[in-house]
């Protein structure tokens, strides 16, 4: 089956397929996931190649426990979870093989609102990425560059430069609706 961009899986429907065996629908689950996996390590400024065996450890713990997960809405939640979890035993590991000692608290959330963050951005990325083509297009020009010129964005965008603002304040409501729905 063939999936339209513009119409991705809901998170129940896609854990089913994964749950199912369905490759593609983990293909899906990781691409969607990934950025939000990969940024628990990352915020704890650890080398590359720890970041990387965090991921692939949370998404070999995603196999072996998603079909324990109770509500398929708190996905990004599990995940999130998961990946501090692992962030924890990986850096462990690699300070104690490395022979240094790494104190708890480097590893701990320094903020308890941090993780709270990651699944607000995470729910942005997944509604953003259900938009329409044309909204995610106006949304990334127009706020790609500070201060571009509505001739620049008309000309990028390939529409006339009045319908600019009304197009991405139409694009905005859509998605602050689809970040209403997801939450």
């Amino acid at each position: 089956m063939t999936k339209h961009p513009d119409n991705p899986k809901a998170d129940p429907d896609l854990i089913e397929a994964c749950l199912a065996g369905d490759q593609s629908a983990w293909t899906e689950l990781v691409e969607r996931y990934s950025a939000l996996v990969y940024s628990v390590p990352s915020r704890h400024r650890l080398p590359r190649d720890v970041c990387e065996d965090v991921f692939q450890g949370v998404w070999a713990i995603a196999v072996k426990h998603l079909s324990q997960l109770r509500d398929a809405q708190s996905l990004p939640a599990w995940l999130i979870t998961t990946a501090q979890r692992e962030t924890w035993r990986v850096a462990k590991r690699a300070s104690r093989d490395a022979g240094v000692a790494l104190p708890a608290e480097e590893i701990a959330w320094s903020d308890p609102q941090e993780a709270d963050e990651l699944e607000d951005r995470q729910r942005v990325r997944s509604a953003f990425a259900r938009l329409g083509e044309r909204c995610r297009r106006v949304l990334t020009e127009t706020f790609r560059t500070e201060r571009a010129s509505y001739d620049l964005l008309a000309e990028r965008l390939d529409m006339p430069r009045g319908s600019i603002g009304p197009t991405r304040a139409r694009c905005l409501e859509k998605l602050r609706d689809l970040v209403g729905e997801g939450a």
